[in-house]
């Protein structure tokens, strides 16, 4: 069977399988697909690795590409945003989530600025956190354990949420992380068939985990950007079908945000 390699940030990884599964059963076409921090996955690429199509969670990976590639397509196809994750216990549910923040007893788990975009969406975080609660951004990056999408962050077994197994093997008590896992997690219990609620700044609860939600003000939205990189008929019809409206129903229904 025919195959061509995507390259993609690890956050759309259940998207990206979903997608190449319809593909490959209507074109016949075999989907390589190569998943981690998108900066890292650059990096390889400008080494010379083979790729067809790159899906980044930030522009910057694709413009920095173009340097030493040809790209002769991109679009932007998904947006994300940010969100904290702790362990649904009393000590966390009823504080802010400045409160949980600023809090220097609690560790602090984060992605690996530079390395992976997730990493550097939650640095712009925290300068912006920095702007309205002075010395709180910088002492957030100093505190950081970036324990996620670096060279050497390989804690995180294949298939398992981030925050889900750093939190519950005692890594870390809070992650920043990206909020479409809020939807993951909801598949997740839907299968063991677990219980959710709400309260009055989580977003989405179950047995085990909260999630947080950002004031309006400080939410940071991370961009993802596809490019292709050959102009083999076969990843051209995978960047068009990415492209279509079936495929924005898919990444929508996976957390994203289409705008």
């Amino acid at each position: 069977m025919e195959s061509i390699t995507v390259f993609s940030a690890g956050s759309f990884r259940y998207a990206l399988q979903e997608l190449s599964d319809i593909f490959r059963q209507i074109h016949h076409i075999e989907i390589k697909a190569f998943c981690g921090p998108a900066g890292i996955l650059r990096q390889q690429i400008e080494q010379g690795e083979k790729c067809d199509i790159f899906i980044s969670a930030n522009p910057e990976n694709v413009f920095r590409l173009s340097d030493s590639k040809k790209i002769y397509q991109k679009l932007t196809i998904a947006f994300n945003q940010l969100a904290l994750t702790t362990l649904n216990l009393e000590h966390f549910r009823h504080k802010s989530i400045f409160e949980l923040l600023f809090d220097r007893s609690l560790r602090l788990a984060t992605s690996t600025p530079y390395c992976d975009p997730c990493g550097d969406y939650t640095w712009l975080l925290f300068d912006k956190i920095e702007q309205c609660f002075p010395g709180e951004g910088e002492a957030l990056k100093r505190r950081a354990l970036k324990l996620v999408g670096g060279t050497s962050s390989n804690i995180i077994p294949k298939g398992k949420i981030a925050s889900h197994y750093l939190l519950s093997n005692g890594y870390a008590d809070m992650m920043i992380g990206y909020s479409h896992y809020q939807v993951r997690s909801e598949f997740d219990l839907s299968k063991s068939d677990s219980s959710m609620d709400t309260d009055f700044n989580i977003g989405i609860t179950n047995q085990a985990f909260l999630t947080h939600i950002f004031p309006i003000e400080f939410e940071v939205k991370a961009e993802y950007v596809m490019a292709l990189l050959s102009n083999v008929e076969s990843a051209v019809k995978f960047f068009e079908f990415l492209r279509s409206n079936k495929a924005k129903e898919i990444i929508k229904n996976h957390g994203f945000l289409l705008e």
